[in-house]
């Protein structure tokens, strides 16, 4: 079964963009700006500014790859920062958060410094939970079962 990617998006935007270097930076802020709204209690804004922050790390990617240079993706850090602000918000949520903050790291550790499916769905997950927060945790643990399943995933592979 074939899931749709939104890195084919990404590349045809990338392509009527002028090179501009400024989307990491919008990225990070973007992120840093919705793990505080979420931590405050304003998830509905940290949602709007994850979505950003997710977007804005997925032009820097494209543009990367249409240059052809490296470029560092922000999505793996932008989860767990995401993750950190619902734990800090509720502390009853840090056991969930906590869980799906190592299964992220677990995968994005032995699956290498590119971009996976697992990353883009956690990302859609975290968004939803903005706006689910009393079922955040149902899917935290959902989320970070996948992860731990795909990175064996992986690791069964390569042996």
């Amino acid at each position: 079964m074939v899931f749709p990617r939104p890195e084919p998006l990404f590349d045809r935007l990338a392509q009527r963009l002028p090179p501009l270097r400024v989307w990491a930076a919008v990225a990070g802020t973007a992120l840093l700006g919705g793990t505080a709204a979420i931590a405050f209690h304003h998830a509905w804004a940290g949602a709007v500014l994850l979505l950003a922050g997710f977007a804005a790390d997925g032009m820097e990617q494209a543009l990367a790859r249409r240059d052809g240079r490296a470029a560092m993706p922000l999505l793996p850090f932008g989860l767990m920062l995401a993750l950190f602000g619902f734990a800090l918000a509720d502390p009853a949520r840090a056991l969930a958060a906590m869980f799906l903050m190592f299964s992220l790291s677990v995968f994005t550790l032995l699956s290498g410094p590119r971009i996976r499916l697992i990353h883009w769905l956690a990302a859609a997950g975290l968004v939803a939970a903005c706006f689910l927060s009393d079922h955040f945790s149902l899917l935290a643990y959902i989320i970070g079962i996948a992860c731990f399943v795909k990175a064996g995933q992986g690791l069964a592979v390569r042996a």
